[in-house]
């Protein structure tokens, strides 16, 4: 069960980023996709249905707050997405005749945008595990530096790829419409936002990484 689940999370993440190169696909492919990822999430979140049912069990410490404050965020924001794909869709949904109106464009823009950086940040809370790892092979190794330079041009260059992609504008709705540089490759197009999310996801598990140092540090002066 635990494989299945890993292989539903890294599905779904290869699927959002295809949905965000809309101009790429066909409309139809688009659709399709975006039902068929949706479908995923509903089922990956029935499968950890046990931990909705802890969130107000136990202690509550920073991260498990922030862990809870994301997963719930991410939830709302999804189903924003396919709400809107349903009121905007030509194809898929077509049977129902639903008016397409600039509220469920705003709606699918704002959505998608903000479910992608938090799937990023939902990523970087599951990456503990393998970067801890990374980190125990890597200290003290030939490579160290290598390694450590190379985590760096990851986020130097996801902070670019944002910036280059404007995606802060469709994350605050300070444009009508997504606008797509055609004249890029597909490759470098979906290039760039898996360096995002990579990018996000190493910023919040070193955010995070710190908080936990800072408090042991704590914990070691009061005792």
């Amino acid at each position: 069960m635990k494989k299945f689940r890993i292989i539903l999370d890294i599905v779904m993440t290869c699927l959002l980023i295809v949905l965000m190169g809309y101009y790429i696909t066909e409309n139809s492919i688009h659709e399709i996709l975006g039902t068929i990822t949706f479908v995923l999430f509903i089922i990956h979140n029935i499968l950890n249905i046990k931990w909705y049912k802890s969130i107000f069990k136990g202690k509550h410490n920073f991260q498990r707050i922030f862990h809870i404050v994301i997963n719930l965020l991410l939830f709302i924001v999804m189903i924003g997405v396919m709400v809107s794909g349903i009121m905007i869709s030509s194809d898929v949904f077509d049977f129902l005749n639903i008016k397409t109106t600039m509220f469920g464009r705003n709606l699918h823009m704002i959505s998608t945008s903000w479910g992608f950086v938090l799937t990023s940040i939902h990523v970087g809370l599951h990456i503990t595990g393998i970067m801890n790892k990374l980190n125990v092979r890597m200290k003290n190794s030939t490579f160290e530096y290598v390694y450590y330079f190379i985590l760096l041009l990851f986020i130097g260059f996801g902070i670019y790829a944002f910036i280059s992609l404007r995606l802060w504008e469709e994350m605050f709705l300070l444009v009508d419409f997504k606008f797509f540089d055609y004249e890029q490759s597909a490759t470098w197009f979906y290039f760039k936002y898996i360096v995002i999310l990579l990018a996000i996801s190493l910023v919040i598990y070193i955010f995070l990484n710190l908080i936990k140092k800072i408090k042991n540090r704590n914990n070691v002066k009061e005792v």
